[in-house]
C-alpha cells in the first residue's frame, strides 16, 4: 500500500459518505488538503487552487457526528502501516521515542468559540490571548527515520500523565521501545507513578527545584555523577501516592562545547555521565520535527475543536509521508522537493485541477509560445 493510499485511508475512515450525485470523493478531499499543507493555505484558498472542492464547509461537514477519540483511533491505525514497514527496514532495531508539546494560537472573540474546553489561556504569537494544545510522540533517531507515531489535543485541566501513559502502551504493543526521552515540562510525580506500570525504560530531564540534590551536588567534582533515590508526593482525588524513583546527578559535565548542571529522573542505568545526556539530546530531534510541520501546516478558521484536531493530524501525515521517501530516495530529497513533487505526481495523475488552468494555458501559449 502507497503512501498517498495511507492518507486517504485516514481520510476515508473519517468522512461521512453520503448518497447523491456529484457527490465529493475521499481522494478530492485528500488532495484538495495536501495542496493546503505544503502551499501553508487556508482550506478554502486550497479549495480554489485544487479545482476539486468546492469550500471548505463541504470538508468539514464530512467530519459530522466524528469524535477525538475515533480520529486519534483512524491515525493510529495508519501509523500501524507504517510500524509494519518500518521494523522491516530496520531489521527489529529498538527505537527511542519522544514527547513533546506543541500549540497553535487561536485568534478571535473566544466567546464565540466553539469547544472552549480545548482553548487554553495565554499568548504564544502577537494578537492572540488563546491557543490549542497539542501532544505528539515521535521516533527519534539519528539519520531519516523520524516519524509522527501518535498525537492527541489536549483539554484544560486535563490529567497529562494519563494521556502520555495510554499513548506509550499503544506503543508498547506495536513497537520496540529502547527508552522513552522527556523534556523538563514532563518533571511530575503523577509521570513517575504512571510509568512505573509500564515495562518501559524513561528518562526524564528534571527541574533543579528545591535543595533536597545541593549537598549530594557539593560532593562531586566537575564531570562526575551519581545517583540517589528520591521520594515525592502524587494526589490524585481524595488518595496520596508516595513515589520513589532513582535520579542521575551529573555536575558540570561538557556536552557539545556547552558546561551544565544535569538531574535526570530515570530507572535507565549507563555507565558514564555522557551517556545520559547523550541519549537525551536525541530528543531534540522532535524539535526539527515541529520546525518542518511549521511548513506544511493547514490553515484554518474553524473553531470546532474536531476541525482543528483532524487538520493537524492530516499534517503530520504529509510529514511521515515526506520522512517515508526521503528513506529510500536520500537527504537530498528536501521537504521542498516533495513538495513540488506532490503537486506534480497529482497533476498528472488528475488529482487536483486548477481553476484558470485553461484560461492560464491559453494566455501562456499566446504571450510566451509554449
Amino acid at each position: 500500500m502507497g503512501k498517498e493510499q495511507l492518507v486517504n485511508q485516514f481520510t476515508k475512515s473519517l468522512i461521512r459518505e453520503k448518497q447523491r450525485k456529484n457527490k465529493v470523493s475521499t481522494q478530492q478531499i485528500t488532495s484538495t488538503l495536501i495542496i493546503a499543507a505544503v502551499s501553508l493555505a487556508f482550506v478554502n484558498e486550497s479549495c480554489h487552487s485544487s479545482g476539486m472542492v468546492s469550500k471548505s464547509q463541504v470538508i468539514y461537514r464530512k467530519l459530522d457526528g466524528k469524535t477525538l477519540e475515533e480520529t486519534q483511533a483512524y491515525f493510529r491505525a495508519v501509523t500501524l502501516q507504517f510500524l509494519k514497514m518500518l521494523k522491516l527496514y530496520s531489521r527489529n532495531r529498538r527505537f527511542l521515542i519522544s514527547f513533546d508539546p506543541t500549540a497553535e494560537a487561536f485568534y478571535g472573540d473566544v466567546s464565540k468559540a466553539e469547544d472552549k474546553l480545548y482553548l487554553h489561556s495565554g499568548s504564544i504569537a502577537r494578537g492572540s490571548e488563546h491557543y490549542y494544545k497539542y501532544l505528539t510522540v515521535t521516533i527519534t533517531c539519528r539519520g531519516l527515520i523520524n516519524y509522527v507515531l501518535d498525537g492527541v489535543m489536549i483539554p484544560v485541566g486535563c490529567y497529562m500523565e494519563d494521556v502520555v501513559y495510554d499513548i506509550t502502551k499503544f506503543l508498547l504493543d506495536h513497537l520496540p521501545i529502547e527508552t522513552v526521552l522527556y523534556d523538563r515540562g514532563f518533571d511530575s510525580w503523577g509521570l513517575i507513578y504512571k510509568l512505573q506500570q509500564l515495562p518501559v525504560k524513561y528518562l526524564i530531564f528534571w527541574k533543579k527545584q528545591g535543595d533536597w540534590y545541593k549537598e549530594t551536588f557539593d560532593k562531586l567534582k566537575d564531570g562526575e555523577y551519581t545517583t540517589v533515590v528520591h521520594q515525592g508526593i502524587y494526589n490524585r482525588g481524595k488518595t496520596t501516592h508516595h513515589v520513589c524513583s532513582r535520579f542521575v546527578l551529573i555536575k558540570q559535565l561538557t556536552y557539545e562545547g556547552k558546561t551544565y548542571d544535569w538531574v535526570f529522573a530515570t530507572n535507565l542505568d549507563t555507565t558514564t555521565a555522557t551517556s545520559y545526556v547523550k541519549r537525551y539530546k536525541k530528543r531534540w530531534a522532535i524539535e526539527t520535527i515541529f520546525r518542518v510541520t511549521d511548513d506544511i501546516r493547514i490553515y484554518t478558521t474553524s473553531t470546532d475543536a474536531l476541525t482543528r484536531y483532524f487538520l493537524f493530524m492530516f499534517t503530520c501525515l504529509v510529514y511521515n509521508i515526506w520522512k517515508f521517501f526521503q528513506q529510500y530516495l536520500g537527504k537530498d530529497f528536501t521537504l521542498a522537493n516533495m513538495k513540488i513533487c506532490m503537486v506534480l505526481f497529482m497533476a498528472k495523475h488528475g488529482m487536483i485541477y486548477p481553476e484558470h488552468y485553461d484560461t492560464f494555458e491559453r494566455i501562456a501559449k499566446r504571450f510566451f509560445n509554449v
